[in-house]
């Protein structure tokens, strides 16, 4: 029973488990609630054990973290609703635990202690280390017998959404529907139009033009909400003028170093053995007759990534070494090796490369200088994380180190100075008033703190700072609209058979384009208009500062027995089963939770709240 659950559940898939609401076997974490006994409450005749709610709520966090790129407080979390996602999920794990139970669904130990194995737990070599598991439950306030429990709970739950979801079929019409949608192709040819097309040349705007593209495009011209910062900074290049490298170490690194620049030659092969001279022979002679490497390689039930060898040296071959080094040119040698005979494919020659003391010193130089200056910059940190802890401002660490003081008014896509680094974006992200700065590290071994001092509203630019932007604004719309004006003088003559080259377009023509295609240097919503066409329509396509001339010559259906579109049937019917078995077992799932008792404590939740604070 537990061998077939077992293989039932791989072949599921990761989607059936993500999507639907499986919970991962443990989330451990730094925090401990009475070894796992106090509960926050009970779903039916199940406990919901505070550390896992607790761990539930930290994974919840770090997941929206992971996704979004930006640390966030606990208050935070919760304005966003965070930790009730969380109770949710692990309240609607239990409903499902509940309901296993009552169905009499279960694993055997054997399942269970396969499935601990699977998890980790091993030791130094390589088996699974009794000492090891116990003691990291510990650690993390769990006992064996609470542990296991859980992974039976777990293992039972994914039975049961195997029994919903199992059987579950793609509708023909459904498949045909999509199919005839997405597999649909078309024949096109089209030609883009530009400011070099313009018969009279590019207009040129007046004062009241420009006015009048500066009023009815406000939001274009408007700075979003800014943070006004003041920064105290380090890098390792600010302070280069201040570290001193000899020679004498200069060439102590080069000496160290020495592989990196004194390089024999290597080459790039794949290796093919054999177990008889006269088979590698049989082979050697049916590629010099025109078949391939590949295909001897599928001849013996292996792929590509079986036989590559990467880049080697000639000593790396042992006795294939002279002869796959012997010659000059990619092609197939056959060589001894200790395995037996191989035939070795050569696709690249990569010579030796000797670099002299004089040539890499400038590098080694700014190297070592880089090095020396970071770890300079890394032995102020303490230094100046207590001064700042002793009062003092930006200003100060700036007059009394190599610290230098700046200001910038940021908002997300400003990216000059200290805002180039992902570091210093963070922490302007979340910076507040009420912050006192802190040390942070850049990743180049620099250094920098912030100060808010504060947030400016959005606001409308005036028109003379911005005067070049809208001025090139209104120059792409007045050469749009010329050339559209000109495109739909000529789509008459295109629509009666002219060819566009003869009219003065470079014409490019496409064949078999489906939906999902890219067509480079396109205007945007080019394809949306090209299938909503008929064989023989002309259509002017407006861009920005561009316009696509395009007549249609084709349409033609998918063809069913065309490779490509088997594969794209496949993926259809699987997206649309994993789209069926997650409605299904997500409303299996809301009825099981609706038809459960619930009780919850809110005194031993808000307690978890508090300590995440």
């Amino acid at each position: 029973m537990a061998e077939s659950v077992g293989k039932k559940a791989r072949g599921i898939g990761v989607w059936v488990i993500m999507g639907l609401l499986f919970f991962g076997l443990i989330g451990f974490s730094a925090g401990s609630f009475g070894g796992g006994r106090q509960t926050i409450g009970t779903v039916g005749e199940k406990r919901i054990s505070a550390q896992t709610y607790f761990s539930e709520l930290q994974n919840t966090i770090r997941g929206f973290e992971q996704r979004t790129g930006a640390n966030i407080s606990f208050p935070e979390a919760q304005s966003l609703g965070l930790q009730q996602q969380a109770l949710q999920s692990v309240v609607s794990q239990r409903a499902l635990d509940n309901e296993a139970a009552q169905l009499g669904l279960s694993v055997g130990n054997a399942q269970v202690a396969e499935q601990i194995r699977a998890t980790g737990f091993t030791g130094l070599d390589g088996q699974f280390d009794r000492v090891l598991y116990a003691d990291t439950l510990r650690r993390n306030g769990l006992t064996e017998g609470m542990y296991e429990t859980q992974i039976r709970d777990d293992l039972s739950r994914q039975l049961l959404q195997i029994a919903v979801v199992s059987g579950i079929s793609t509708p023909q019409t459904y498949t045909d529907t999509l199919l005839a949608f997405a597999g649909e192709e078309r024949g096109f040819t089209w030609a883009l139009m530009d400011e070099r097309d313009l018969i009279t040349g590019v207009p040129l705007p007046t004062d009241e033009d420009l006015q009048s593209e500066y009023e009815a495009n406000p939001d274009a011209y408007t700075l979003p909400e800014t943070k006004r910062i003041t920064y105290a900074w380090v890098t390792p290049s600010m302070i280069l003028d201040t570290i001193k490298v000899d020679e004498e170490q200069l060439r102590a690194v080069y000496d160290k170093r020495g592989s990196e620049f004194s390089q024999p030659e290597r080459r790039i092969v794949e290796r093919l053995i054999f177990g008889t001279e006269e088979a590698a022979d049989e082979a050697l002679a049916r590629i010099n007759e025109g078949s391939s490497f590949e295909g001897e390689v599928e001849r013996r039930g292996l792929v590509l990534t079986d036989v590559d060898m990467g880049d080697v040296l000639k000593e790396d071959l042992g006795d294939a070494g002279d002869a796959v080094f012997g010659v000059d040119d990619l092609i197939v040698v056959k060589a001894p090796t200790s395995l037996g005979p191989a035939l070795f494919r050569i696709n690249a020659i990569l010579p030796a490369n000797e670099v002299t003391f004089e040539e890499a010193a400038e590098g080694l130089r700014s190297e070592l200088a880089l090095d020396r200056a970071a770890r300079a910059i890394a032995d102020q940190i303490d230094f100046l994380e207590n001064e700042l802890a002793g009062g003092a401002t930006l200003e100060d660490l700036a007059a009394i180190s190599d610290m230098e003081i700046g200001q910038i008014d940021w908002f997300p896509g400003v990216d000059e100075g200290p805002a180039a680094y992902a570091a210093f974006q963070d922490a302007a992200s979340v910076v507040s008033e009420s912050d006192f700065p802190e040390i942070g590290e850049l990743d180049d071994g620099g250094l920098f703190a912030v100060r808010l001092d504060e947030i400016v509203e959005p606001r409308l630019q005036p028109l003379d700072a911005v005067r070049d932007q809208v001025a090139r604004a209104w120059e792409l719309n007045a050469i749009s609209a010329d050339l559209t004006a000109l495109a739909e003088r000529l789509a008459p003559q295109i629509a009666a058979g002219t060819d566009m080259a003869t009219l003065g377009l470079t014409a490019s023509v496409e064949e078999q384009i489906t939906r999902a295609a890219f067509v480079p240097g396109a205007p945007d919503g080019f394809l949306d208009i090209v299938f909503g066409m008929e064989p023989g329509d002309v259509e002017v396509i407006q861009g920005t500062g561009q316009v696509a001339m395009v007549r249609l010559n084709s349409v033609d259906a998918a063809d069913p027995s065309d490779p490509n579109t088997a594969e794209l049937i496949a993926a259809f019917e699987t997206q649309i089963a994993q789209s069926y078995a997650q409605d299904l077992y997500g409303a299996y799932a809301q009825g099981i939770l609706d038809n459960t008792t619930i009780s919850l404590d809110q005194q031993q939740i808000n307690g978890i709240h508090a300590q995440m604070q």
